[in-house]
């Protein structure tokens, strides 16, 4: 099996993950600033992060958000965080377009892929900080899907993103 598919490791009930995604390096190093900008501007420093407020306030007016441009699963059950993945994905095409947001030096790849946008937005509401410094038996999917407010596959999806292995304390 590929070094980039999850792997249990039965003594600890841990999943061990390589970093693993489809964007270029520097793609991703470049969200990955926009996403420090943002948390800064915004003064976020723990989460969950505020994408409605973010969306709404904007700074200087550096992007106009229609809110039915947004894509979005009905938020109950397991898709109740999924709205905020949506939000998020709606600021980041918003910045994009806005030539107001790149003179600010709010720079991003243009035109956006839909892998860029969904990065985007696992980027910006599990920043890689906050992800590298919980201890690694916090790292369940449930327990951190509560903690920033998504669903459960995204904070997979990130921890795999990051090379960071995911706690299964289901199993026993």
């Amino acid at each position: 099996m590929p070094a980039s598919f999850p792997q249990a490791d039965n003594r600890s009930n841990i999943i061990e993950t390589a970093p693993k995604s489809s964007i270029p390096e520097e793609v991703r190093r470049q969200i990955d600033l926009l996403v420090q900008s943002l948390l800064e501007r915004y003064a976020v420093t723990e989460p969950p992060v505020p994408v409605e407020r973010m969306l709404q306030q904007s700074e200087h007016t550096l992007w106009d958000v229609d809110p039915t441009e947004m894509s979005a699963t009905i938020g109950h059950g397991l898709y109740r965080f999924e709205p905020r993945m949506a939000q998020a994905r709606l600021l980041y095409r918003a910045i994009c377009d806005s030539e107001s947001a790149r003179e600010h030096g709010l720079d991003v790849p243009w035109p956006p892929s839909r892998h860029e946008i969904k990065y985007f937005a696992r980027a910006l509401l599990m920043p890689e900080a906050w992800m590298r410094a919980l201890p690694a038996g916090e790292r369940t999917p449930d327990v951190l899907g509560e903690r920033f407010q998504v669903p459960s596959f995204d904070i997979v999806t990130r921890l795999a993103e990051l090379g960071l292995n995911v706690s299964d304390q289901s199993n026993p």
